[in-house]
């Protein structure tokens, strides 16, 4: 489990395919002082598992299913990644809940400024429209962020500086592929919804 808050940012060093998978080399910061193998790290929003380490690296495994479903394809020598490791038990909860489990991967469609406060729009599946509600949580690139704008086809966020400093968020050009995962909570309501039984006594049940 993560909260979207991103601890550093570090460029790939080695994408190398392995029988249908790939093993992934990537920078390792300097505040990653307690890897271990088995550890959890949310690389561009995306739950991944340290295979080996060293001083100057870590290394995770990307499955094909992901592979096909997440950005992770596209990761090259040099690609920069949003990082964060798991959440521990008695960390605060600056973020929201994120699993690391991609729902979609969607575009960039305009980034523009606003006074001092950059928003970045994306487009999203009509599919998934229940799923996104203005002001709700949605995680971009491992990034736990507000939906400021929402229309029919496409939904803006707005970046505050230590985003724009921390995270690679900023150096998006509209065109490029982003991961998303929608608010853990919201789907849950929506699947309780499709089986008609969202009543108040079925959300106690369910322990809400």
């Amino acid at each position: 489990m993560f909260t979207g808050i991103i601890k550093a940012t570090a460029k790939v060093l080695h994408s190398v395919p392995e029988r249908g998978i790939r093993v992934v080399s990537i920078e390792r910061p300097a505040a990653f002082s307690d890897l271990y193998e088995g550890a959890s790290i949310a690389c561009e929003g995306i739950c991944l598992t340290v295979l080996r380490f060293d001083k100057t690296y870590f290394a995770v495994e990307v499955m094909a299913e992901t592979l096909a479903k997440t950005t992770a394809g596209s990761w090259n020598t040099g690609t920069l990644l949003n990082l964060e490791p798991a959440l521990k038990l008695g960390d605060r909860l600056d973020g929201h809940w994120v699993q690391g489990h991609i729902d979609r991967v969607t575009k960039l469609l305009e980034s523009r400024v606003s006074g001092s406060t950059t928003y970045l729009r994306f487009a999203f599946d009509p599919r998934d429209r229940q799923l996104l509600v203005p002001q709700g949580s949605i995680a971009i690139n491992g990034v736990s962020l507000t939906v400021a704008e929402l229309t029919s086809s496409s939904f803006s966020v707005a970046l505050i500086s230590h985003t724009l400093q921390n995270s690679n968020l900023g150096k998006l050009a509209p065109g490029a592929a982003v991961n998303l995962e929608y608010d853990i909570l919201g789907k849950y309501v929506a699947a309780l919804g499709k089986n008609n039984s969202a009543s108040l006594e079925s959300l106690y049940e369910q322990g809400f």
